[in-house]
């Protein structure tokens, strides 16, 4: 999309290369900040079974209670716990096939309920011994813990740093397709952000199918119709924060 923009540029530079007005070029930039997480989620799941779907029930919540308690008494803030509790049901049924001499008979034997419930519990990312200790807690009450998620609340400071670099980036792709023209570059007019920069969990690979419904709606705008790929690796918990503005520049002969 960005390539499409750039040869589209270049054309409208050759027709106004010859206005008498000084034409003026605008250009799409890209800037990307890539910031470790202020924040991680960590969701406790316990899983019970029993023949009885409310008895699995019951054993599921009463754990469930027991290791809620046991966080907070390992210093977990009530707060810290989101709202609701996750719940789901599954059944397991089995079957066996009987055959005598004539016939044969499917034979059903006893079903087994499994209950889970889960809870996500919110840390600040710097708070890593808090984190460890709420894994081995969950561990020692026989609940399963694991990293659900990451965010970004205090961003300021890399979306100042990410439409700082689309800018540069901007003026880069200018002065290419000015020189590209035969004309110079000159005094930058106005700096366009649409939005506010994007906040994501990095990946190395961005899945091309991977829309959203804002995207349809966006095409000019969007980056994830081309699969990207970058030489940058990250830990897990990295933040992706991206900027795109549009940059107007003078055009001399």
């Amino acid at each position: 999309m960005k390539a499409m923009a750039i040869l589209f540029s270049l054309y409208a530079l050759a027709l106004l290369g010859g206005a008498e007005e000084a034409p003026t070029l605008t250009v799409v930039g890209e800037g990307m900040a890539l910031v470790p997480a202020d924040v991680v989620y960590v969701s406790i799941s316990f899983t019970a079974e029993d023949e009885n779907v409310t008895e699995a029930s019951l054993k599921s919540a009463e754990a469930m209670n027991r290791t809620i308690e046991a966080l907070i008494d390992a210093g977990v803030d009530e707060g810290a716990f989101q709202g609701g509790r996750g719940r789901s049901v599954s059944t397991i049924r089995t079957a066996s096939r009987v055959c005598n001499n004539s016939t044969c008979v499917i034979v059903a034997e006893e079903g087994v309920t499994l209950v889970k419930e889960e809870v996500t519990i919110r840390f600040d990312a710097s708070d890593e011994a808090l984190i460890n200790r709420s894994f081995e807690v969950a561990g020692e009450e026989g609940a399963d813990a694991y990293i659900s998620g990451y965010a970004l609340v205090e961003r300021g400071a890399a979306a100042t740093e990410a439409r700082e670099k689309a800018v540069q980036d901007a003026k880069e792709d200018a002065e290419a397709l000015a020189t590209a023209a035969g004309l110079k570059l000159g005094e930058r007019l106005e700096i366009f952000e649409r939005s506010s920069p994007s906040v994501r969990e990095f990946r190395s690979f961005r899945d091309p199918l991977g829309i959203g419904m804002m995207d349809l709606f966006d095409l000019f705008w969007d980056e994830s119709y081309a699969p990207r790929e970058t030489a940058v690796s990250a830990e897990p918990g990295m933040m992706e924060v991206r900027s795109r503005v549009l940059v107007t520049y003078e055009v001399t002969p």
